[in-house]
């Protein structure tokens, strides 16, 4: 598992992927962040008769990391098309016989290389939190909002708590971006129907069957980011996103350990 682990991550530091990915990443968290504050409407005191404005609801202690729950969707789609990718390219490349020759025991193989990728992801979450927190920093200032909770015990909690969520999310995506690598072994099928389901069928459907939202994978993983959400309770979406990879877990190291591998 080890050795597989190292190899993988030997991939995943070459420039173009690894710089790429993580400005990338870095980028769009930012982006989100500017976009969350800048679009805020009211004033960060509060209103007539107690009344909270949405900038008074940023200067809370979680406001410092709403912009990077915010971006989980499009870090979810990039760590997917990474990881799938990356599993699929050993099918197309004819990379995987050579590999499973040093390491032929294969749950190992495949679980040293999703650990690879999990932290490759986890490293880009570390990445993008602290530049969204700084991010949110300066809109906050420009918006004239006060930060004195973000910077109480409470406040850095909710940045802790923010960065596990959205750093687990990412993985969970990982983890159906590898699964579904190994079911299609081609990087390009694997992302373009990754990214066509998670993007606008999943948004079509949660938009318009609402009853629907709390059972899909993608709405189930945004809401664990966020810490749950008002219509899908963390915990039922702790629970689903569990199920769901669980079952994807299965799926791909049945079919990995069971089909042979012809080059």
């Amino acid at each position: 598992m080890a050795n597989a682990f190292a190899s993988e991550w030997i991939k995943l530091r070459r420039r173009s992927l690894f710089y790429g990915s993580y400005v990338a990443i870095l980028a769009v968290a930012c982006l989100v962040t500017v976009l969350t504050f800048g679009t805020a409407g009211g004033t960060a005191a509060t209103g007539p008769g107690g009344a909270s404005a949405p900038l008074s609801q940023l200067a809370q202690s979680g406001g410092s990391v709403n912009g990077l729950e915010g971006s989980l969707t499009i870090l979810g789609v990039i760590a997917f098309a990474i990881a799938a990718s990356q599993m699929a390219m050993e099918y197309g490349q004819g990379t995987l016989r050579n590999l499973l020759v040093r390491q032929s025991r294969r749950i190992l193989f495949l679980v040293g290389k999703f650990l690879a990728v999990s932290t490759f992801m986890i490293g880009a979450v570390a990445l993008a939190t602290v530049g969204s927190v700084v991010m949110a920093f300066v809109m906050a200032h420009d918006r004239g909002i006060p930060t004195d909770e973000w910077t109480m015990l409470s406040g850095l909690r909710a940045m802790g708590t923010g960065f596990i969520d959205v750093a687990l999310a990412t993985v969970g995506f990982a983890l159906l971006g590898m699964t579904l690598g190994i079911v299609m072994r081609s990087s390009v099928a694997a992302v373009a129907i990754g990214i066509a389901y998670l993007l606008p069928v999943e948004q079509i459907l949660a938009s318009t069957v609402t009853s629907t939202a709390g059972y899909l994978p993608g709405q189930l993983l945004s809401a664990v980011a966020q810490g749950g959400t008002s219509t899908i309770g963390y915990a039922h979406s702790l629970v689903g996103t569990l199920l769901y990879l669980a079952v994807a877990a299965g799926i791909g190291i049945a079919l990995f350990v069971r089909r042979d591998v012809a080059s």
